[in-house]
């Protein structure tokens, strides 16, 4: 095992090598977004719950050390840049900019177990390259101090027609790219076809962990989602606004890692948990 896979290894549970991630770094475009207007208080409770990782900002990483000393405590990655909707607080709108916010320096400082950098796509070209110039430079790093690189690539950019913005070939076609560009890990959305996500898991060849993306209407969905990801090979899900907005996020998470953890069935999950 290489000093990376250690690192990694942090973020999976030991017993089934996969992870359930909760990240609450949404802050960092959403700012007071709800769910997480005391993210304090909800990192304390999804450890509590028992998640395997998160996805945690520099300013929130420097406030809740005290929360990850414990040995089983969670395993941590750094939020490292910043692509900007707009020049006001929380707002939406095209990405104006895309800069690093940490060097790789504060996650060492920080005992960080991953990095992670976002890599939209269609974006106007000024800022596209911006984004790669991004991961290229903490994919650099990274290699130079042996820490795990996790890069997502999404399908934000306005040169995306909205019918495409889930479109399975693009998703491929970005996930390809991204592991081009030196990725360690991915996150990717699922691709809602459990045979043709299984074909990209192994042409990948490194752990791929599936996000949750926009918020979904029902609790079966994510779910589901979470089943047929891991079915097909998937390292383990992120999930963060399907998980900290829903009303029984406790057991949600809980039947979450039955999910990924010990192979069980959408109906069983959703009965036990009273999900429906």
């Amino acid at each position: 095992m290489g000093i990376k896979e250690l690192r990694l290894s942090r973020v999976l549970n030991p017993e089934s090598g996969k992870s359930v991630i909760i990240p609450i770094d949404h802050g960092l475009v959403m700012g007071n977004v709800s769910g997480l207007q005391n993210p304090v208080k909800t990192l304390e409770k999804l450890i509590n719950i028992g998640i395997d990782g998160t996805l945690i900002s520099p300013g929130i990483s420097k406030i809740t050390t005290d929360l990850f000393t414990s040995k089983d405590a969670p395993g941590r990655i750094l939020t490292m840049d910043l692509p900007l909707p707009s020049t006001i607080p929380g707002g939406s709108g095209d990405t104006i900019g895309h800069k690093l916010i940490a060097d790789i320096q504060f996650a060492i400082r920080y005992a960080f177990d991953v990095v992670k950098v976002l890599l939209p796509w269609g974006e106007k070209e000024n800022i596209q390259m911006e984004s790669i110039e991004v991961v290229e430079k903490v994919a650099n790093e990274c290699d130079k101090w042996n820490i795990p690189l996790m890069v997502e690539p999404v399908l934000w950019g306005n040169s995306i027609p909205k019918e495409k913005k889930n479109d399975p070939e693009l998703i491929e076609h970005a996930s390809r790219m991204a592991l081009e560009f030196g990725a360690d890990i991915l996150k990717i959305p699922y691709t809602d076809d459990e045979t043709e996500f299984k074909e990209l898991v192994n042409n990948l060849k490194v752990p791929v962990f599936v996000l949750g993306g926009p918020k979904m209407n029902n609790i079966e969905g994510v779910i589901k989602v979470a089943k047929e990801s891991i079915k097909a090979g998937a390292k383990g899900i992120v999930f963060g606004r399907n998980v900290w907005q829903n009303p029984k996020m406790e057991s949600l998470i809980m039947g979450l890692k039955e999910i990924v953890h010990n192979n069980a069935n959408v109906e069983e999950v959703i009965k036990k948990y009273n999900l429906a």
